[in-house]
């Protein structure tokens, strides 16, 4: 039995509109990890909530999931920070509290951009609904 594996509308419209932030935030990440933007991600996150809502689905969730697909990248500027901790000449207590403060800072590069995505993703959802959308079907049909 084959594996199917089938994406929401919401999550289509979050990757369409993830997908160059997320592009741009890897650009950034790789050229300095210390300096990230998240260049295009309140766009990304206006067409995912303008494209959901013209399909009857919720602005701000496709805007979160295109926050989260556009700030994922961001992930990748902790690696040095992990791979230096085991080097650092302290005791053990005070390398366990800089890797978690890493992942505190791992949460806070997801939260962000969901953030501002979500309200990006509202924003395109008043949009939509101000040209019209959704178009909901008529009863019996």
């Amino acid at each position: 039995m084959p594996l199917q594996f089938e994406l929401s509308t919401t999550w289509k419209c979050a990757l369409i509109g993830g997908l160059v932030p997320a592009l741009f935030t890897l650009a950034d990440v790789l050229e300095s990890a210390s300096d990230i933007t998240f260049h295009g991600l309140f766009l990304g996150g206006v067409i995912a909530g303008y494209l959901v809502k013209r399909h009857g689905g919720t602005g701000t969730d496709a805007g979160v999931r295109a926050g989260l697909v556009g700030g994922v990248p961001a992930l990748w500027s902790l690696k040095e920070l992990l791979v230096a901790v085991p080097t650092i000449p302290n005791p053990l207590w005070f390398q366990v509290v800089i890797v978690g403060m890493a992942l505190v800072a791992g949460v806070l590069l997801l939260v962000l951009p969901m953030v501002v995505g979500g309200l990006a993703g509202r924003f395109g959802g008043w949009l939509a609904e101000r040209q019209g959308h959704p178009r909901v079907p008529a009863a019996g049909s």
